[in-house]
């Protein structure tokens, strides 16, 4: 399976993380928020700072792996934060 990896600017509007892979069967992908980070919530598409499903806080990550068309999110309560994402199967 490819790998992947690439940091990306998180705002606060939902910031997908997530490859497009139409069609493929499992993607996994690990976010790390650096030390010195803010909090970035994950989940879904509509991923608010009040409304999320995994709080990830500064110099922590989170791993999941993902179905066909399940697509992963990220916001932060206010500025950007650059979050490290590495991927496979994708």
């Amino acid at each position: 399976m490819p790998v992947s990896h690439n940091r990306i600017s998180v705002t606060t509007e939902a910031t997908k993380l997530t490859n497009d892979f139409d069609g493929r069967d499992g993607q996994t992908i690990n976010v790390q928020n650096p030390t010195g980070g803010v909090d970035v919530y994950l989940g879904g598409a509509g991923v608010t700072t009040t409304d999320y499903g995994y709080l990830l806080k500064a110099d922590t990550s989170f791993s999941i792996e993902l179905q066909d068309d399940e697509k992963l999110y990220a916001v932060v309560a206010s500025g950007t934060q650059t979050v490290n994402v590495i991927r496979q199967g994708a």
